[in-house]
């Protein structure tokens, strides 16, 4: 490991940034030109986080959601590149647009923090499409490969419309995250090895002298069977189409706000409101199975449903006093899977008003106060969900069934300053 001091040496050899690469796929990339290990870079670079003790670790999570101002002038003069292009690798610039990557619509308070306790932001892994990795045939990534890129982190983005594919998130060689360890908790596995291509699964795997060694696998080559080949069309056009809309929602330039329950909403808060409306519809299932845009998809989430249930029960039978809400409010790891729940919680949101949404959603919140009562009300109040859908998800429980009144939600709705009527209900207004 390099010394504190060789923070503030410039490299001797720089690399641009690809279109929406991450900060850890351009580390990678970058360590592999200049023929040193990930550690060296991340040090040479101010990529270690201080300990308690006083010492320096690898770089934390947070890293790759935001960096301090100080941070990125060391980064950019170590790496040749413009403070511009260095905040460019970094997820913070969604948090506009995606609210659970935002600080500030988050209990949490800094980066590091939403790190390790928002599960709706994957730091811990990504997702990755093989094509893409391959890169566009240049010189430059040949030798190195393609961008993994920062959306593929946010749990939302689940396919390439470029290659017509779901992402993956496993290596087809050992069935480890990518980049990413089950049991290894910092950012980067294996960071001191410096004999790994940046496409090169780094998962720890046992060897015939019983130490560990890297897989080694390379991402950029597709499996022999993808999930994408069991598809039938109209379900693989169904998650394309929806995944256009989510990735359009994301980077669209103009109008910062979108259609919920009837409501013109910021486009963070309609993300939150997905994220809200998820565990519900995993905890009432089959409630809203019609809502499926095609069998296989409500096949595939009869199969998620079932699991996530079976895991609840268990984890409540070591626990009784425990309602463990994670079983149901997690982000499906599976792209297939996700783009399912995804597709319901979007048609829930396209209700032309709150009074129809609540029509849509009765049945599920009248379920889940039939399963659960004390975790129907956690998973309901959600913070922070839009005003307007917590309007529609709060129900009085001592009145069932309830005479719905809509003027009572509007009013409520009303009072918050900054919602109107949405003038196309039904869909995003970009």
């Amino acid at each position: 490991m390099k010394t504190h001091s060789m923070m503030y040496r410039p490299l001797p050899r720089s690399l641009e940034p690809l279109d929406d690469e991450s900060l850890l796929g351009y580390l990678l990339r970058l360590s592999h030109r200049a023929g040193a290990t990930p550690a060296e870079i991340a040090a040479r670079t101010n990529l270690l986080a201080e300990t308690t003790n006083g010492n320096l670790s690898l770089f934390s999570h947070g890293f790759i959601h935001d960096l301090s101002p100080r941070r990125i002038r060391v980064f950019a003069h170590a790496t040749s590149l413009q403070e511009a292009e260095v905040r460019s690798l970094l997820l913070s610039e969604y948090a506009p647009r995606y609210g659970p990557l935002d600080v500030s619509l988050n209990r949490t308070s800094s980066s590091p923090a939403i790190a390790s306790n928002n599960p709706w932001v994957y730091f811990g892994s990504t997702r990755y499409c093989p094509q893409c990795l391959t890169g566009d045939g240049s010189p430059i990534q040949l030798l190195h490969g393609g961008s993994w890129r920062r959306l593929w982190r946010l749990p939302v983005v689940f396919a390439c419309r470029t290659h017509r594919c779901l992402l993956l998130y496993r290596c087809s060689g050992c069935a480890g995250l990518a980049q990413a360890s089950e049991k290894f908790r910092g950012l980067l596995v294996r960071p001191r090895d410096d004999d790994l291509h940046p496409l090169q699964c780094r998962s720890n795997v046992a060897s015939a002298d019983f130490k560990s060694r890297a897989c080694g696998n390379r991402f950029d080559i597709s499996p022999p069977s993808s999930t994408v080949d069991e598809l039938d069309e109209r379900t693989l056009e169904a998650l394309l189409n929806l995944q256009q809309r989510l990735v359009a929602l994301l980077t669209a330039k103009g109008r910062d706000t979108c259609a919920s329950v009837g409501w013109r909403v910021p486009t963070g808060h309609y993300f939150l409101d997905m994220r809200a409306l998820v565990p519900l519809v995993f905890l009432t299932w089959p409630e809203s199975r019609h809502l499926a845009p095609t069998p296989l998809l409500a096949n595939v989430l009869d199969a998620e449903a079932e699991w996530r249930h079976k895991a609840y029960r268990e984890a409540r039978a070591a626990s009784a006093k425990k309602h463990p809400s994670r079983f149901f409010s997690h982000p499906p790891e599976d792209a297939l899977v996700l783009g399912a729940v995804l597709g319901i919680a979007e048609r829930l949101l396209q209700a032309k008003d709150e009074e129809s949404a609540f029509d849509l959603l009765r049945p599920l919140i009248y379920r889940s106060l039939e399963l659960n009562p004390i975790l129907s009300y956690h998973l309901r109040s959600i913070r922070p969900a839009s005003v307007p859908l917590r309007a529609v998800l709060t129900v009085d429980r001592r009145k069932r069934p309830r005479t719905y009144v809509p003027e009572s939600r509007a009013e409520v709705i009303q009072n918050h300053p900054g919602y109107i009527r949405s003038s196309s209900p039904g869909k995003c207004e970009l």
